[in-house]
């Protein structure tokens, strides 16, 4: 008589043995996801900590007494002589943030004056003045020289248009950088190009961009 032998195995073995290995495949897949989720939420901290923010550039001096005149020297600052010149003595349109108050005294870095004023919808002009020197200086990226010199190329509808704090050199402005002339309906009109939040630091030598953020 020929014995089989077989090889002894206990009941389940084998459904033991794949579920060992799908628990293995579903915990290594688990820690691939994890892993993922790590760099994503790395990636947002260091875009977060790269972001400037108003703490970064303190100012802790302080402007007293009567602000200087405004120096305004070519046709197209004189052109609003007026207006500025209201600002500083009236605080009209000398918004300061972020309480949203017109008030006759400098609204940024200390001894600055941001003077804004309307120009139609959608459309913003403003000077930035220095209360010491009375140096006037355009904002950045302007469409000048001309009638529109103060004129901001507001990313419009990005809001706000400029921010900006008493206690900090740091200017944040929401804007385009240039535009592009292109022909619609037998008619010339005009296409923004690189916009978004462009990081600015005033100095006595005017504005310089430390970065920026574009949208479209």
């Amino acid at each position: 008589m020929t014995v089989l032998h077989r090889e002894s195995r206990p009941i389940g073995a084998e459904f033991l043995s794949r579920s060992r290995l799908d628990h293995f495949g579903v915990a290594k897949a688990g820690l691939g996801l994890a892993f993922i989720c790590l760099l994503i939420v790395r990636a947002c901290a260091q875009s977060a900590a790269s972001t400037p923010r108003f703490e970064d550039y303190p100012v802790h001096e302080s402007f007293k007494g009567p602000p200087a005149v405004p120096r305004l020297v070519t046709p197209q600052e004189r052109r609003f002589r007026t207006v500025i010149d209201r600002g500083l003595a009236k605080g009209y349109g000398v918004v300061h943030k972020p309480s949203g108050k017109e008030e006759p005294r400098p609204n940024f870095a200390a001894h600055y004056f941001i003077v804004t004023w309307g120009c139609g919808a959608p459309c913003l002009m403003a000077a930035i003045v220095d209360a010491r020197s009375g140096r006037v200086l355009p904002p950045p990226f302007h469409h000048g020289p001309g009638d529109s010199y103060f004129q901001v190329p507001w990313a419009f509808p990005m809001e706000p248009p400029l921010d900006y704090r008493l206690d900090s050199r740091l200017l944040i402005a929401r804007i385009c950088e240039k535009d592009k002339a292109i022909s619609m309906g037998g008619r010339i009109v005009y296409q923004a190009e690189e916009c978004g939040a462009h990081y600015f630091l005033i100095s006595d030598g005017g504005l310089t961009l430390l970065s920026r953020s574009l949208e479209k």
